[in-house]
């Protein structure tokens, strides 16, 4: 049974994830590091912390024996509105939370990313997450795994036979246009927040990045 650290819970992934992995029963305990306060946050297996970013050491109890961290932190993927420190989301807040799990042993870290961040982008803050993901890496965690999105959009009903269909006619255009449609696909947040909960299970060695082909 698997311990788990959610930070980022305020966008659609956090809340797919959240529900992912507390109905899963590989996962006894989940870990939500937040700075706002939510009533709604209640389940036996749920323990909401109430942190304060800057100053995470001071919760460095809560990532012992805990084997994965999903950081979704990030401008694209939480809600940041009337914050003041928005921008720190974007480097400063995750890689904090990357050392502290990796001085408490933390085995494996989880990022999401924009899919064109990149040393060479020409937006700063794309530059600035590929540096992100970089120094997370360097960091030397067990398992560091990196998710790539163009961007999230609400959860879909994967049983319905729209989506089915959706999807059959998405994989030819994609054929057609050679990987066209990969380009500009936008996620569902209850397919990425699925896969993940099934790369932190299956612990791949062959393959760290996925990319929206892969959700």
């Amino acid at each position: 049974m698997r311990s788990s650290i959610i930070v980022g819970i305020s966008g659609y992934t956090g809340k797919a994830l959240m529900e992912s992995l507390l109905n899963n029963r590989h996962f006894r305990k989940i870990i939500v590091l937040t700075r706002r306060e939510n009533k709604r946050l209640k389940n036996i297996h749920l323990k909401k912390v109430m942190v304060d970013f800057s100053n995470l050491e001071n919760y460095k109890e809560d990532f012992v024996e805990v084997e994965d961290l999903f950081c979704l932190l990030g401008t694209d993927y939480i809600s940041t509105v009337g914050l003041e420190d928005a921008q720190l989301f974007e480097y400063d807040y995750p890689m904090a939370v990357a050392r502290v799990a990796k001085i408490q042993g933390v085995k494996n870290f989880f990022l999401l990313n924009p899919s064109n961040a990149s040393a060479e982008a020409s937006e700063d803050k794309l530059k600035l997450r590929a540096k992100l993901a970089k120094d997370i890496e360097a960091l030397g965690f067990e398992n560091f795994y990196l998710f790539k999105v163009n961007g999230i959009r609400k959860p879909v009903n994967v049983d319905g036979g729209m989506f089915a269909i959706k999807k059959s006619v998405g994989t030819i255009f994609n054929l057609v246009g050679m990987g066209l449609l990969d380009k500009y696909k936008i996620t569902p947040a209850n397919l990425l927040a699925k896969k993940m909960v099934e790369v932190a299970l299956s612990n791949p060695l062959d393959k760290k990045v996925f990319l929206p082909k892969d959700y």
